[in-house]
């Protein structure tokens, strides 16, 4: 019972009751969501990332070129390369079938042009667009089937 003493909860215990019960609900709470596989801020279950991922034949990425030089997403702080090629595998699509309006689309390509060279540090330039089809080898290796280029864009 000494060691209880010492305790954040026994010392919360006797100094306030109401927080150490909204503690304790909050405790039992998060230890039934766990239970049951829910998910509970800020405690995040490791299901939520290791769902299993059905696998494919190929999938589809997208690369950019400035000026023949490829921006190596690696490289990229994380931040900056998810908004990259989540717009990409947004914007595309509707790029290709042509749902976007002419402003729309020029502003798109613009954006990108300007938000990509923001990160080089570079002047005016020629962006190319492509998209990637591209599956694993026997060694888990990338390799790239097919590279078709999307659109290029020049800066004014």
């Amino acid at each position: 019972m000494e060691l209880l003493k010492n305790t954040f909860l026994f010392r919360l215990f006797d100094k306030d009751k109401l927080l150490f019960g909204v503690i304790v609900v909050y405790i039992f709470g998060v230890l039934y969501h766990i239970r049951y596989q829910r998910e509970e801020f800020p405690f995040f279950l490791y299901g939520m990332y290791s769902l299993k991922e059905p696998p494919k034949e190929t999938y589809n990425t997208y690369s950019i070129q400035v000026d023949g030089q490829e921006i190596k997403y690696g490289k990229l702080r994380d931040a900056q390369r998810e908004l990259i090629t989540s717009t990409l595998e947004n914007a595309v699509p509707l790029l290709v079938e042509h749902k976007l309006s002419a402003t729309d689309e020029s502003n798109f390509k613009t954006w990108l042009m300007k938000y990509c060279l923001d990160m080089r540090m570079a002047g005016d330039s020629k962006m190319d667009i492509f998209k990637l089809s591209c599956n694993y080898d026997s060694v888990g290796q990338v390799r790239v089937l097919k590279k078709e280029l999307v659109y290029s864009y020049v800066a004014k």
